[in-house]
Order: structure tokens, then C-alpha cells, then sequence
């Protein structure tokens, strides 16, 4: 009986000393790192003449921008200073421009027709670098 206590406190002082022991560092220095692709997401919901864009980006510099698909739609953007400018379908418009990365924010585009005639646009969502 004795012998199996000796035996056992030897082996509890062996897993002891194992757990104790420092973890010895890697010869080399290995740095561990990577990259992560960029993210574009653009969602879209329309309700009347109210456009609500869900967009998710993890690049600095994102625009959202809208351009007619025709010279003569007559339509115009609500700016962020409540202001409505036309619509020019060879360069857009930046309607909101972002510098943080965003997971599924939500903006409202508010456009306005001067005719009656049903249009298309196109809207865009862009990193400022490629």
C-alpha cells in the first residue's frame, strides 16, 4: 500500500512539473499575417421615387453614385444638403461618399422626375481605388 503512494505522489509531481514547465519558442521568428479581400455590397429597394441602398464596404473612399440611362430623363438627386441637382447620364452623381468600413448601412436616395415618363437608372457603388 505504501508503495502504490510513493508511486503515485512521484507521478503527480511528474505531471506537475510537465505543466510547469515554459513552452520553448520557435527557433525562427515566423510572423503570421494575410490578407483580406475587398467587399462591395449593394442593396436595393425601391418604393416610389425613394431608393433605400443597404451597402456593405470594406474599402475608404466609397462612393454611391446615380446616373440616368438617357441625356433627357429630366430627373434630379436629393443632395445631402436637401438641394436636388440634375442628372447627367456621362458622369453621375456622388449622392454619399463613406471613409469607414460599413456592414449594412442604410442611406435613402430621394429622386425627382419632371416628367411622367418611367426611367432608368443606374446606380452605382465604387471604391475610389481599384
Amino acid at each position: 500500500m505504501r508503495r502504490r503512494v510513493i508511486l503515485a505522489g512521484i507521478a503527480l509531481l511528474a505531471t506537475l512539473a510537465c505543466a510547469a514547465a515554459p513552452v520553448a519558442a520557435p527557433a525562427d521568428e515566423t510572423e503570421i499575417g494575410g490578407s483580406v479581400s475587398s467587399t462591395l455590397s449593394l442593396g436595393l429597394d425601391q418604393s416610389g421615387a425613394a431608393v433605400r441602398a443597404t451597402v456593405t464596404t470594406t474599402e475608404p473612399g466609397t462612393r454611391l453614385s446615380v446616373a440616368p440611362q438617357t441625356a433627357r430623363s429630366g430627373l434630379s438627386a436629393e443632395l445631402a444638403s436637401g438641394l436636388y441637382a440634375p442628372l447627367d447620364p456621362a458622369f453621375g452623381l456622388t449622392l454619399v461618399a463613406w471613409d469607414d468600413v460599413l456592414a449594412g448601412k442604410s442611406t435613402t436616395l430621394h429622386l425627382r422626375s419632371a416628367s411622367a415618363a418611367a426611367t432608368t437608372v443606374l446606380i452605382t457603388l465604387s471604391a475610389a481605388t481599384p
